[in-house]
C-alpha cells in the first residue's frame, strides 16, 4: 500500500514540476494563401509540392500576366513581427503592392517596401495581405520566398518563432492567340 501511495505521489510531483506556469503560449507562425492565386483572366492558378520540403511550384504564367496573390498570416497566441517577400530575380517579374498610405497604417518605419521588408510593431496577431506579380520576361528559375516572423520564445526542441515557403513561378513567352479566318 505504502509503495503505490509513494508512486502516485511520485507521479503527482512530476506532473506538476513539468508544467510550465508562466502562462504563455507560444506557436510557430504560419503563412498561407486564402485562396489560389488568379490571373488576371479569373483563372486560379494551382500550386503543387515539390520533391524539396518547403517549396512548392505554381502552374505556368505567360510574359504578361497579372497574378492576385492574398497571403494570410497568423501567428495564434502571439504577435507578428515581420514578414518578407523576396523575389528571385527583379527582371523577369514585379510586385505591385497596396498603396503605401494603406500600407503605413500597418508597418513600421523600418520597413523598406521595394526590398520587400515589413516590419510591423507587434500588435496583431494575424493579417491578410494582398499583392500582384507581374511577369516580365520568361524565366524557368523565377520564385517568390516568404517569411512571417513572430515574437514567440521557444527554449530548444523543434519549433520557431519564424516559417517560410519558396513559390517557383515559371514563365514562358508570350505567345500570341492565333489569327481567326
Amino acid at each position: 500500500m505504502k509503495t503505490k501511495f509513494f508512486l502516485l505521489l511520485a507521479l503527482v510531483v512530476v506532473a506538476f514540476t513539468s508544467c510550465d506556469l508562466n502562462g504563455e503560449s507560444n506557436y510557430t507562425p504560419n503563412i498561407f494563401f486564402i485562396q489560389r492565386p488568379i490571373n488576371q483572366h479569373g483563372d486560379s492558378l494551382n500550386s503543387f509540392y515539390t520533391d524539396k520540403p518547403g517549396v512548392f511550384v505554381m502552374d505556368t504564367m505567360q510574359v504578361g500576366d497579372t497574378v492576385l496573390f492574398y497571403l494570410y498570416m497568423d501567428a495564434y497566441a502571439n504577435q507578428l513581427t515581420a514578414f518578407y517577400i523576396n523575389q528571385s530575380a527583379d527582371s523577369v517579374s514585379r510586385i505591385v503592392l497596396p498603396d503605401k498610405a494603406s500600407m503605413d497604417t500597418i508597418f513600421t518605419a523600418g520597413s523598406d517596401y521595394y526590398k520587400g521588408k515589413f516590419i510591423m510593431d507587434g500588435t496583431r496577431n494575424s493579417m491578410r495581405f494582398p499583392f500582384r506579380y507581374i511577369a516580365t520576361k520568361a524565366s524557368k528559375e523565377a520564385k517568390l520566398e516568404f517569411i512571417v516572423i513572430s515574437n514567440a520564445q521557444f527554449d530548444g526542441g523543434f519549433a520557431s518563432n519564424s516559417n517560410s515557403f519558396q513559390l517557383k513561378t515559371p514563365i514562358k513567352a508570350f505567345t500570341p492567340p492565333p489569327a481567326s479566318e
